[in-house]
């Protein structure tokens, strides 16, 4: 096979596969996931409001984070949503359009990472095709998922770094991409530094002989991104900053603080030398977290049953096939006997990914940790490469057979439970009804002067902002956030006649006013108007009057 065939022939291979993540990705986009959750929703509005009149949903011109539940979203992928928001109008095409883009291009940096560390375009095509296809990045590639595009900018940032270290252009360009993904999720902030801290040990000789031949250049250069970082650290200081942090550390947990007390306790002296040494909240914290570190290496999370809230994972399913764990497996092996130049760099990147996550109550947890699924689905890649070239002849064509058919009926049931199962199991995941909800309620709302929607459902006057697509000049005064709950996250209680609250079944046959609730809040004797139906047929939400309007 001549140089040329050759090249034409991995191009052809690689145009397939994005195509493959094309198809896999942007297919009913706006229809799965079913349903529509609060922060895409979010996401969403400020967009439309921003585009309507320059101000967030709280009358902010143009922030760098946005307010929304009091969690203080880092606001790049809000801009990103921007020009699809303004050309496709509002709804949820155009806030998962840019993830899903951002997805596809992620399996195009991967296969020209995986060619540079392992100096190998087969190696590159498969870490393509397995992350094409992983139920990991497939998964929040499909959502408005902040978390998806810094995935991008930090694999970006990565490949800039490699070809930075005999290019120094690069270095400045993958600088930008990390700081891109810092402003864009939370994760970042604390991902990238301890991934740079490790770049420049592992890479000092280089850095040290480009700091030697700097020019004047690359001095405003440096003085750019220091600039870049001045908004960063004000935003991770700043109230909101520190507010959201403590909202989800697992410091706030009082488990392993009274767990100390107790240990102490039961010395007959609590001011022992020896009980506080072996005893304290250092430790114990210390013990928590490398707990919840470890938890993202857990075999059941990776390729069994994956992220335990529902909202991050599908039904019986892993966040990678289970085939997956033999690559993962063949491929640490060849990488620890290997002489490659960037090995460290993968074992580095692997090993900081969770710690962002590693330091919130919630582990293993998917969202917050899924830059990891670049540097895994590079060893898998290099797994099944180095275990084509352990074989030779027949051997080696019934191993890829067998191989292709794990992995295609492992994607075939992932797809069945993706598209069939999770939104009857888990409709109320992605809060599915609200758009059917709104819609019933056109009908009625004219004839009632207030009405009391539940706020069973996460943040439902996001939803209904949504979906109505209500005017934010006439929003944007109403908008007050409720004092926030133990986890820093507050919500809006009305705007307009709506009314954002539990239903009492009492209530509802007493009162003048419109309900829609759940099957708990009203009761059957009530004059029910309407239903909303999950896709499992258990009720979603129902419409009842408390009397004649």
């Amino acid at each position: 096979m001549s140089i040329k065939y050759k090249v034409l022939s991995i191009k052809g291979i690689l145009i397939t596969l994005i195509f493959l993540a094309s198809v896999l990705r942007l297919w009913n986009l706006n229809g799965f996931p079913a349903g529509f959750n609060a922060d895409e929703a979010a996401i969403g509005y400020n967009a439309y409001s921003l585009i309507q009149t320059g101000k967030d949903e709280y009358g902010t011109a143009w922030p760098l984070q946005f307010k929304s539940f009091g969690d203080f979203k880092p606001g790049l992928y809000l801009y990103f949503t921007i020009p699809f928001v303004a050309f496709f109008g509002l709804n949820e095409w155009a806030v998962r359009l840019p993830s899903a883009i951002l997805g596809i291009g992620t399996v195009i940096l991967i296969y020209f990472l995986a060619k540079q560390v392992f100096q190998s375009r087969a190696v590159g095509l498969l870490a393509s095709l397995f992350l094409a296809i992983s139920p990991w990045h497939l998964h929040f590639s499909r959502g408005g998922w902040e978390t998806n595009a810094a995935t991008f900018f930090i694999t970006l940032g990565v490949l800039l770094f490699n070809k930075g270290l005999e290019n120094k252009v690069f270095l400045f360009w993958s600088m930008v991409s990390f700081l891109v993904s810092m402003y864009t999720y939370q994760s970042p902030r604390l991902i990238i530094p301890a991934l740079l801290f490790v770049l420049i040990i592992l890479y000092r000789q280089n850095l040290v002989l480009f700091v030697k031949e700097i020019k004047p250049k690359g001095i405003i250069g440096i003085f750019t991104l220091v600039l870049l970082t001045v908004p960063l650290i004000f935003q991770f200081t700043s109230n909101p900053g520190t507010a959201r942090f403590s909202g989800l550390s697992f410091f706030n947990d009082p488990g392993p603080s009274l767990r100390v007390n107790e240990l102490r306790g039961e010395h007959e002296n609590l001011d022992n030398l020896e009980a506080k040494i072996i005893h304290n909240k250092f430790i114990a914290y210390g013990v928590s977290f490398l707990g919840h570190y470890l938890d993202h290496f857990r075999p059941d999370f990776l390729f069994i049953t994956g992220d335990p809230i529902i909202r991050n994972k599908v039904p019986e399913t892993g966040q990678f096939y289970l085939i997956y764990s033999v690559f993962l497996i063949f491929g640490t092996t060849f990488l620890i006997r290997s002489n490659l130049k960037h090995a460290k760099l993968l074992v580095a990147w692997i090993l900081v990914a969770p710690l962002a996550s590693s330091i919130t109550y919630q582990t293993p947890h998917a969202l917050r940790s899924l830059n990891m699924v670049i540097p895994l689905t590079l060893v898998m890649g290099y797994g099944v490469w180095g275990m084509g070239n352990l074989v030779k002849g027949k051997v080696k064509v019934i191993l890829m057979i067998v191989t292709a058919i794990i992995i295609l009926f492992e994607s075939i049931h992932y797809l069945e439970s993706y598209y069939i199962h999770y939104p009857r199991r888990y409709p109320i995941a992605w809060e599915y009804g609200f758009s059917e909800m709104v819609a019933k309620l056109e009908r009625y709302e004219s004839l009632y002067n207030k009405i009391v929607i539940t706020d069973t459902y996460d943040q439902p006057y996001i939803l209904l902002l949504f979906y109505k697509q209500y005017d934010p000049a006439k929003y944007q005064p109403q908008a007050i956030l409720s004092p926030r709950d133990q986890f820093n996250f507050g919500t809006v209680r009305s705007f307009d006649k709506y009314e954002f609250r539990k239903i009492n079944p009492d209530e509802v046959g007493n009162s003048q006013n419109l309900f829609v609730g759940t099957e708990k809040e009203i009761e059957e004797n009530a004059k029910i108007l309407d239903k909303v139906i999950f896709p499992n047929g258990e009720v979603a939400f129902i419409f009842a009057e408390g009397g004649s309007p």
